[in-house]
């Protein structure tokens, strides 16, 4: 499934995924989009085929674990599932994603036929005696039958729907009476798949206390980036425990760090770790412009008219501002450069400083 997440309270930031995915890359998408309230909600744009259209062109906020259900569930139905899927949902415009997860839960509670026209439909209805006026037509007679028409009489009856090559009769569509648990994981959870072999495997969460033979390791769920691989146990098993015990906003500095410096592996993650006292982090500004006016505005008068300055000269001015702080943006927020403070006046070097004293 195709969709467009933005953080609620900013519209001029989005992120185009593919779901469905591990939990730790729903924790990143949440990052990403400056989102951080224990519901994991975001505005989101449903854009895959088997949603109906007045449904993807508007928006809704809600929890993107609970979305990432709905594309696993809609990946894993049959060609019949999902055409009885979107015949449901033509039906019902107004559903919420709860009611649209649902009907992923009750594909037998209606009839769903292979066919693609009322010709293909009547055939079915007369092979099946589906309504009263074939049931005791004799057979020698079953060839002058005008199968289209009774094919549109039986669509008639029951409010059926052609979807991807099936009829649907989903008229009478019932919801099912149950209640759908939302499993959610630590944000900072490291994961190993180990086992003797790929196909017995099982996911072991770090820390750990056990032995584990590279041999074994056959996927690695990391909650940071640049982490795919195992090199070091030792060392990724020591970053697991420091990442265990960091708050979120910890964790997406450091998430940050590594993707400025282009750092992997556990060891990157250990010297991004080392880090983290002496750099800064906005997540809320995500563009040059927006940190050129933010820094501005902390410089500036406080009856200064903001809007007064250009768009264009408020990008450069905040890309210059952060190349003097060794900083850039990622795709976490703005980050400084070591011991640099983002909002902090610009000052000439020490040398110079003492130079001008000299003078």
């Amino acid at each position: 499934m195709r969709v467009r997440l933005r953080n609620n309270y900013d519209d001029s930031y989005s992120i185009t995924v593919t779901l469905p995915v591990r939990p730790t890359e729903l924790y990143d998408i949440l990052d990403r989009l400056g989102t951080d309230n224990k519901w994991d909600n975001a505005y989101i744009n449903i854009e895959d085929e088997y949603i109906p259209e007045a449904m993807r062109e508007g928006g809704f906020y809600d929890d993107i674990f609970k979305l990432n259900i709905l594309a696993q569930r809609i990946e894993e139905l049959s060609p019949s599932g999902k055409a009885g899927f979107t015949a449901v949902l033509q039906e019902h415009e107004d559903f919420n994603l709860d009611d649209i997860l649902l009907v992923t839960y009750s594909m037998d509670a209606y009839p769903i036929y292979p066919c693609s026209s009322y010709e293909e439909l009547g055939e079915i209805v007369i092979e099946n005696d589906m309504i009263a006026e074939v049931e005791n037509c004799p057979d020698e007679l079953i060839k002058y039958l005008d199968k289209e028409a009774i094919g549109r009489l039986a669509a008639e009856r029951s409010g059926g729907i052609f979807s991807g090559g099936y009829y649907c009769e989903v008229a009478d569509y019932e919801p099912p009476d149950m209640e759908i648990s939302i499993g959610k994981p630590p944000r900072n959870e490291f994961r190993l798949l180990v086992g003797n072999d790929e196909k017995t495997a099982q996911w072991m969460t770090l820390p750990c206390t056990e032995d584990i033979s590279h041999s074994n390791i056959y996927c690695v769920d990391s909650p940071l980036p640049n982490i795919k691989t195992v090199y070091n146990i030792s060392k990724l098993n020591e970053t697991a425990k420091i990442v265990s015990e960091l708050d979120n906003s910890e964790l997406v500095k450091m998430k940050a760090i590594m993707e400025s410096d282009g750092l992997r592996g556990a060891e990157g993650a250990l010297k991004a770790y080392a880090e983290l006292d002496e750099r800064e982090l906005d997540a809320s500004v995500r563009y040059y412009k927006d940190y050129g006016m933010k820094y501005l505005s902390r410089q500036l008068p406080e009856d200064f008219d903001m809007s007064l300055l250009d768009s264009d000269h408020l990008c450069i001015t905040g890309r210059n501002i952060l190349e003097n702080k060794d900083g850039t943006i990622t795709s976490y927020g703005v980050l400084s450069g070591i011991e640099q403070e983002l909002y902090s006046a610009l000052t000439v070097q020490e040398d110079e400083q003492e130079m001008e004293l000299i003078q």
